[in-house]
C-alpha cells in the first residue's frame, strides 16, 4: 500500500480488512485509462475509490472520496 493509501486510512479510521472487502465485492468495478483496476464501495459509511497498481496486483494505489 502506499504512503497516500495509508494516510487516508488513517484519517477515515479504517483498517487493511475494509479495503480488501471493497476489493471482494464492490458496488462498481471498471479500469482507469493506463487500465488499472479501479473498486467502488462503502468503507466506514463514505463511498470510496481504490485504484490497484496494474503490474503489481498486490499494490493499492490509492483510496479517496466517490461523491458520484
Amino acid at each position: 500500500m502506499t504512503r497516500h493509501a495509508k494516510n487516508y486510512l488513517r484519517r477515515l479510521e479504517a483498517s487493511v480488512e475494509d479495503v480488501e472487502r471493497v476489493i471482494r465485492k464492490p458496488l462498481h468495478f471498471d479500469l482507469d485509462r493506463k487500465g488499472k483496476p479501479r473498486y467502488t464501495g462503502y468503507i466506514r459509511g463514505v463511498r470510496v475509490r481504490v485504484v490497484v497498481a496494474l503490474d503489481e496486483p498486490d499494490l493499492i494505489v490509492t483510496i479517496h472520496d466517490r461523491r458520484r
